[in-house]
């Protein structure tokens, strides 16, 4: 009888105690590819203002070049920044060798063009004529060739009367696209560090794969994550919050709050906060001089510790 008392008693201990180490140890210890020591550290973000007329777009992209390669001819850090959905989607056009703007509208296959681009394309070519038994799929074609020289300047070599074809009209994109070569090359290597701004709740559901910052302020979302009831799918999400400031983490999302509140930290050692900076353009004065931000793409290169342990002898 003391033995199977005994034994029970083991048994008790032994399920108290892991218990115990469960419950002392809540938080994540984690090891990242870039060596960061423990610590806390700001990650600052700047939210960049995009211009609304297509003149002023393609004088906004040449500047944005001329400042991620400045930075990268210094050996600067990347910047975090956070683009309107417009201009997030802009630079994935880029990157993927389309238009931005209304440029997509005019690089479109006039056999598919809606009523929406069809304004578009009449506004923006008013004057210009185009054969008149053509049909209207060769005068929106016509339309957008015209647009097209215009853009590489040589709208002088188009001809009212000519029919041109869709392989007319490749052939002068994939001239213009070449000239943006190098902004795509350094839009590929920052994007990482680039998060899309959205409206609402619903605009998350579209965009699971991007690092984005939710602007709607919603309790019952932020409540939800708080205590796991919602997954997300978005590597990174930043959210504005009365509650909380820090980081949590949902599933494979990291999730940081922009607030004054309670601060919540997940990884072992790490104290990351989000300070939020609105600007209008790349002057080196909006930009804060911290030794101790980082990349947020550093975070999503992580891997769980697992600590050394002697070889048997």
């Amino acid at each position: 009888m003391k033995k199977i008392f005994y034994f029970l008693f083991c048994i008790f201990l032994f399920v108290g105690c892991d218990h115990i180490v469960l419950r002392k140890d809540k938080s994540e210890r984690v090891t990242f590819e870039k060596n960061i020591s423990q610590g806390t550290y700001t990650l600052y973000m700047y939210e960049i203002n995009y211009p609304k007329t297509q003149k002023d777009k393609i004088v906004f992209m040449s500047r944005f070049e001329n400042f991620l390669k400045n930075r990268d001819e210094k050996g600067e850090q990347n910047i975090n920044f956070i683009l309107p959905k417009e201009l997030y989607e802009d630079v994935e056009s880029i990157i993927n060798e389309d238009g931005i703007g209304i440029e997509k509208n005019f690089f479109k296959s006039a056999s598919f063009i809606d009523e929406n681009d069809k304004k578009i394309i009449d506004k923006e070519t008013r004057n210009i004529k185009y054969p008149l038994n053509g049909g209207e799929i060769q005068k929106y074609l016509n339309k957008q060739y015209y647009y097209i020289l215009s853009l590489v300047g040589r709208e002088k070599e188009y001809k009212k009367d000519f029919f041109y074809t869709e392989f007319d009209k490749r052939i002068i994109i994939n001239e213009y696209v070449k000239e943006r070569e190098s902004l795509k090359n350094i839009l590929m290597e920052k994007k990482k560090d680039f998060l899309m701004s959205v409206e609402n709740i619903n605009d998350l559901e579209n965009n699971e794969e991007d690092m984005v910052y939710l602007k709607e302020d919603n309790k019952n979302f932020e409540k939800n994550i708080i205590n796991h009831k919602v997954e997300t799918k978005q590597p990174i999400l930043v959210l504005k919050s009365d509650d909380y400031k820090g980081y949590t983490v949902n599933g494979k999302s990291i999730i940081f709050f922009v607030g004054n509140g309670e601060e919540i930290n997940y990884f072992r050692g790490y104290n990351f906060n989000v300070k939020i900076k609105e600007i209008d353009d790349f002057n080196y004065s909006n930009f804060v001089k911290d030794k101790k931000q980082i990349e947020v793409s550093t975070l999503l290169d992580r891997k769980k510790y697992v600590p050394r342990r002697p070889l048997e002898k």
